[in-house]
């Protein structure tokens, strides 16, 4: 008997097994130091230039590199040569083999995260990862929406312009804080006393809790009280301190241009802003911690004046009603002077002022801002004739209008602010609707800079400085109370800019409102990592799309131009092969066009998503590749029959386009002009009371007798068939011109003329504006016995990005412009079918390149015909008229969720190599923004590794994963027969023999009860061994089992490896 038994091979069977692990990467974990996971994460951009080469690239030292000390051009072709280069040719490239569920796409730049096997083991789980992030940025603003105050139509306008701000951060500094400098770059001036005379009685204080921007703030304190005794014997009391001079009279010229005026009669300097904006924070004391309750001067005290009797004045009325009877919410009065007189102002009753609460709260931060305008628009030059020759603005007769604006602190309103908004003419009368017709009152003979502005402080006469200037009595009606982040613009403040600056302090209004950037990516399971943050229904189906020609693929020849062997143009850099992503892929090749950064990314205002709220912002940030075009060159498409875009369902086509402010000349571009005078007719705008003004009208037009530049069109080069009269073969021929424009489903202009309006003759108005508006968009349809000619009503905005959709639903044909149905029209016409080849640029009628099947047509040039200057982008066409919430979404290129591009895809998961890239630069919140400018952490790689500092993720990345390991479970059976194992080992069965010293002599005998025939063991414990009697494992059962002398028994013994 043995206490072994051997174990048959039969028995032992070996079940592999898949388990993961969850592990989550942070930025306290992610590296391989302090026992981290050692995961890279890296960037890789894409280079044209030689590696390392300085002749034909860079010098190696200037290479850019990862903090792992990896170049970032290496990073790029590796994993372009692993992943990217030949997603056609899956058998050629490592990842996942379905190309048909997986979207791989590399751009010019990428994220990598490279994680080592020792985490993801033998690969990542798909559909387990979970990577978010998020960060607060704000981009450049590069044109902003506005109405026209004369047309009521949407406008887009230059950011504001910041001359100066003072944000009282550094005591040392006095009131030297500015942040601006002038156009020219040299620094601005800075704060000054308001009198030059005894110790000013304003500092700054900087601390915790002193100022409601930053640190700092600016405190006014009253320092004594002069009582003076007037002729009638009358005692007035003038509380004495000082103010700050914020802007002398002659800063009023301007510092962020050099010339505010254009009109090409003025003969002198033209200076003198049209518009300024002051905005400051302010805080009046708590009147409860003030002496007798009283929180201004007696009287009045003055918070920022211009002279009330010429421009403006806002002064704080006495305070001194403390009882909620007759103040309620502890309310500081005011009065606003708006210029022209004295009297031209809000009451002085305090009571009256505090039961209409005209007022700023106190103990609290109030926003207050004051904006002057002079002229708008063209109307610069009213006044009498010969003004406008003068130095400029001729104030002396001009209307203006004041603008005041109060954010107050109110706990009980919806949004925590109480909004106050008053405006003044200084006219004399408001009969008339717009201000700029008001009847003009005389305020004075001086010119708009012969007035300084002062903050806490007198400017204006009897009381105050003689003459607006610095004086010993520019003391009185000082301000008491701190005041932060002064501001002056030199631009127009909308609504909007101020809400924007009340709810965020510190906004740069140059800028755009703070955006909160995140992403919550997932992969798919197929190898796709989503953005799914980006929504999913202003998607629109692959399935209609029939050609999509985005440009993207083209960043490898950005800010080239491709160019044919076409000698009569210039050269560039040969044929360039335009991409077709959807699913027809029918490629085309472009000619003479510039591939440049694409459509920038937009921002919305405000929480309600409109096609007037989409875009509001456009920022200075490129997102993809556009083509550009110079009046010389076009893409073309072949034919196919589903570009014909003949179904039921109706078509739409959608482009983003960028025009010049004019169609840039070629060489077969007329351009005309015709001069003629104003006639002194009062009704006309520009016309200054009588004087006759010279005028120009520009007219231009792509080619003689069409002054249309071709945009889209599927005309100008097509085929037919003839047969060879010698030989019967049948010959395909192209044909070009007029033949090939018999009929066709669409083409796209841009209208160049003033002489046309909807195809129908223009007759030319009086005044400077002659003929119909230019940059208008035109639908041509034409089939075999009808045609349909759309125009738009609404113009292009040159230098932004407009968004147009054509749309043809059942028998309407619609214009859609930035988002908005533009014009539509009755659409009859049918058999519109032809076999043309689609141009983007021109007309199509030149396209010979490439053309070696008939050598007459090749030799003969044809120049570019009806060519087009400006930029197109995102070309689709859809086989089905698309919803309104669809043509939304391709308007939208907004930082956070753009659904411009039609995809919520940003890069790959290789699952078995453990690696995560990011490569969709569409979205440009992956790679641009202050998270990107050294404001994150992870894969910050400082200035020793990258001159812009940038780093990749934030602090608070989060990229969850499971791995995949094999485990192998070995089972084992182990037979137990009746007679086998009925012996048990256990000690406490042994009796012990003892002897005469106590001593254990014996424990082999077993105990007279284990002697028992109802005696039996029981078992508790497996143990396996190898053959050398080595102990391998230990299988413990959950409880003793009796060991029965009749029955065959089998433990099964499992355990994983």
């Amino acid at each position: 008997m043995s206490v072994f038994k051997k174990i048959d091979a039969n028995d032992i069977s070996i079940t592999p097994f898949n388990v993961h692990k969850e592990y989550n990467v942070t930025m306290h974990n992610y590296s391989g130091s302090n026992c981290g996971l050692g995961v890279q994460i890296l960037s890789a951009n894409f280079r044209s230039a030689s590696f390392g080469d300085p002749i034909r690239g860079r010098d190696i030292n200037s290479e850019p590199r990862n903090p792992n000390n990896t170049y970032k051009s290496i990073i790029y072709d590796s994993i372009n040569h692993l992943y990217y280069q030949r997603v056609d040719k899956p058998s050629e490239n490592f990842g996942g083999n379905n190309p048909e569920l997986e979207t791989r796409f590399l751009s010019e730049k990428a994220h990598v995260i490279s994680v080592p096997s020792t985490v993801f083991d033998l690969k990542i789980k798909s559909g387990s990862i979970n990577f978010t992030d998020k960060y607060i940025d704000s981009l450049e603003i590069s044109y902003e929406r506005g109405i026209d105050s004369e047309s009521n139509n949407t406008i887009y306008k230059y950011p504001v312009l910041l001359a100066n701000r003072f944000a009282f951060e550094s005591s040392q500094s006095m009131y030297a804080d500015s942040e601006v400098a002038n156009f020219s770059g040299v620094p601005d001036t800075s704060l000054e006393d308001a009198r030059a005379v005894d110790a000013p009685q304003v500092m700054v204080v900087t601390g915790s809790g002193a100022g409601y921007v930053g640190t700092g703030s600016m405190l006014f304190k009253v320092s004594s009280v002069d009582s003076i005794t007037l002729g009638s014997g009358e005692v007035v009391h003038h509380n004495v301190g000082n103010g700050l001079l914020l802007k002398a009279a002659s800063q009023f010229k301007g510092i962020t241009k050099q010339n505010w005026w254009t009109n090409i009669a003025a003969s002198k300097e033209k200076h003198g802003m049209p518009v300024y904006n002051v905005t400051m924070w302010v805080k009046p004391p708590d009147p409860s911690l003030m002496p007798n309750g009283v929180t201004g001067a007696p009287g009045q005290s003055h918070l920022l004046t211009r002279d009330k009797n010429a421009y403006f004045e806002l002064n704080i009325l006495t305070s001194s009603l403390k009882s909620n009877t007759y103040n309620p919410k502890g309310l500081l009065p005011l009065q606003m002077f708006f210029g022209a007189t004295k009297d031209n102002c809000t009451t002085s009753e305090s009571r009256d002022v505090l039961n209409s609460g005209f007022g700023l709260a106190t103990g609290s931060w109030n926003l207050v801002n004051i904006q002057q305008e002079f002229w708008p628009g063209d109307h610069a030059f009213k006044g009498t004739s010969g003004s406008f020759t003068d130095e400029l603005p001729p104030w002396g007769h001009s209307p203006a209008k004041t603008t005041l604006r109060i954010y107050r602190p109110d706990p009980v309103s919806n949004n925590g602010f109480t909004y106050i908004k008053k405006v003044g003419y200084a006219t004399a009368s408001l009969a008339q609707p717009r201000w700029d017709n008001q009847l003009y009152r005389s305020v004075t003979s001086s010119i708009q800079y012969s007035r300084n502005l002062y903050i806490g402080a007198s400017g204006s006469r009897p009381q105050g400085a003689a003459d607006n200037n610095s004086t010993s009595t520019t003391l009185r009606g000082a301000f008491t109370g701190s005041i932060d982040d002064i501001r002056f613009y030199e631009s127009i403040l909308t609504d909007t800019h101020l809400e924007n600056l009340a709810f965020n302090p510190k906004m740069d209004l140059r800028r755009t409102p703070p955006i909160t950037a995140s992403f919550n990516l997932k992969d798919d399971g197929f190898g796709n990592l989503i953005d799914t943050a980006i929504p999913t229904k202003s998607i629109i189906s692959s399935d209609n799309l029939v050609g999509y020609y985005g440009f993207n693929e083209l960043f490898t020849v950005k800010n080239q131009t491709s160019a044919s062997h076409d000698v009569h143009m210039h050269d560039g850099l040969g044929k360039t092969t335009i991409l077709d992503f959807s699913k027809n892929k029918n490629h085309g090749v472009s000619d003479k066009v510039k591939y440049i950064p694409g459509i920038v990314v937009q921002n919305q205002s405000g929480s309600v998503r409109s096609a007037d709220s989409i875009n509001y912002y456009q920022t200075n940030v490129a997102s993809g590749i556009r083509a550009n075009f110079n009046n010389s060159g076009s893409i073309k498409i072949p034919h196919i029959h589903d570009l014909n875009l003949d179904n039921d369902d109706g078509f739409s086509i959608s482009f983003w386009i960028k025009i010049p402010e004019n169609q840039v000349p070629g060489v077969n571009t007329i351009i005309g002009s015709m001069p003629y005078t104003t006639t002194g007719n009062q009704t006309l705008p520009g016309n200054a009371g009588g004087t006759s003004a010279p005028c120009v009208n520009i007219l231009s037009g792509s080619s003689a007798g069409r002054d249309y530049v071709t945009l889209i069109t599927k005309s100008g080069l097509s085929r037919e068939v003839v047969k060879n009269a010698a030989t019967g073969e049948k010959i395909i021929r192209p044909i070009q011109g007029l033949a090939a424009e018999n009929t066709y489903p669409y083409h796209i202009e841009l209208k160049n003329t003033s002489y046309e309006r909807h195809n129908q003759p223009f007759t030319p108005g009086l005044g400077c504006q002659l003929g119909a508006p230019l940059n208008t968009i035109v639908v041509r349809r034409k089939g075999k016995t009808s045609k349909i000619v759309l125009e738009s009503n609404n113009a292009l905005t040159p230098l932004i990005e407009n968004h147009v959709v054509i749309r043809k639903h059942s028998n309407v044909l619609q214009i859609w412009i930035n988002g908005k149905l533009d014009k539509y029209g009755v659409d009859g016409v049918d058999c519109t079918d032809n076999i043309s080849d689609l141009f983007i640029g021109d007309s199509g009628r030149s396209w010979i390149t490439g053309s070696a099947t008939v050598k007459s047509i090749e030799d003969s040039f044809i120049p570019p015909h009806n060519p087009f200057s400006g930029s197109i982008d995102e070309v689709r066409f859809y086989n089905t008229a698309i919803t309104e919430e669809n043509i939304l979404g391709l308007y939208d290129n907004n930082l956070n969720t753009p659904t411009a591009y039609q995809t919520n895809n940003v890069g790959n998961v290789f699952y078995e190599h453990g690696m995560v890239t990011i490569t969709n630069t569409h979205i440009p919140k992956f790679f641009s923004g202050s998270l990107h400018d050294g404001q994150a952490y992870i894969g910050n790689s400082g200035s020793m590794w990258d001159s812009n500092g940038k780093a990749i993720f934030s602090k608070d990345f989060s990229l969850k994963l499971k791995n995949t390991r094999t485990i192998y479970e070995q089972s084992i059976k182990c037979h137990a027969k009746a007679s086998d194992f009925n012996l048990s080992t256990n000690p406490t069965l042994r009796k012990k023999t003892v002897g005469s010293c106590e001593e254990i002599l014996s424990v082999q005998e077993l105990a007279d009860f284990a002697k028992e025939p109802e005696f039996n063991p029981y078992i508790t414990t497996v143990g396996l061994y190898d053959e050398f009697g080595r102990l391998l494992a230990i299988a413990k059962l959950a409880k003793p089992i009796p060991k029965l002398k009749n029955v065959d028994m089998t433990f099964v013994v499992r355990f994983d490896k």
